[in-house]
């Protein structure tokens, strides 16, 4: 009888074991819902930063653009104001410059220089003189095929603009 009493108690202990076992779930790993079967598209990548805006032409390059060589301004332009519509600047050396242009004239810039310039033509000239007997202002320049009229008063000098291809030292 002893034997079936332990029997007893192991079935009801199984029993209870088994009973115990489906009522705890706290240990059983949760399920996962099932993955759905369209995936989701990334989301867009952010939008690109604006391209930046081109750097400014050098008083040097826009002089190329309105016909003109390098070589009527002398290095060192520290800035230049160009009008809204293009029709007159404003050009800023360090101090007042001296040097000689094709071999053969003396000129002086001052640290500020202005005009009226359009497509091969600078009027009004401001800033720029030239050495003959005493200094004259320099009123006009003008590009004629390959040379520049430089208009000083009643006077016109004609040099050829491969003399002018390079920018002046100032002394």
């Amino acid at each position: 009888m002893a034997a079936k009493l332990l029997l007893v108690l192991a079935m009801a202990a199984s029993t209870l074991l088994l009973a115990a076992a489906d009522g705890d779930n706290s240990t059983a790993p949760a399920l996962s819902p099932s993955p759905d079967p369209t995936p989701t598209p990334p989301p867009p990548p952010p939008p690109s930063p604006p391209p930046p805006p081109p750097p400014t032409p050098t008083a040097y390059e826009m002089l190329q653009k309105y016909g003109f060589p390098v070589g009527i301004l002398p290095e060192g332009v520290q800035g230049y104001k160009l009008s809204d519509d293009g029709s007159s600047f404003e050009a800023y050396l360090a101090g007042d410059c001296k040097f000689r242009a094709a071999k053969k004239y003396v000129l002086h810039y001052s640290s500020r220089i202005a005009g009226r310039i359009a497509d091969g033509s600078i009027k009004s000239l401001e800033g720029v003189r030239v050495k003959e007997l005493f200094w004259l202002r320099i009123s006009e320049l003008d590009v004629d095929g390959d040379h520049l009229k430089i208009h000083v008063g009643p006077f016109t000098k004609s040099i050829g603009v491969d003399q002018l291809a390079e920018s002046p030292h100032c002394n």
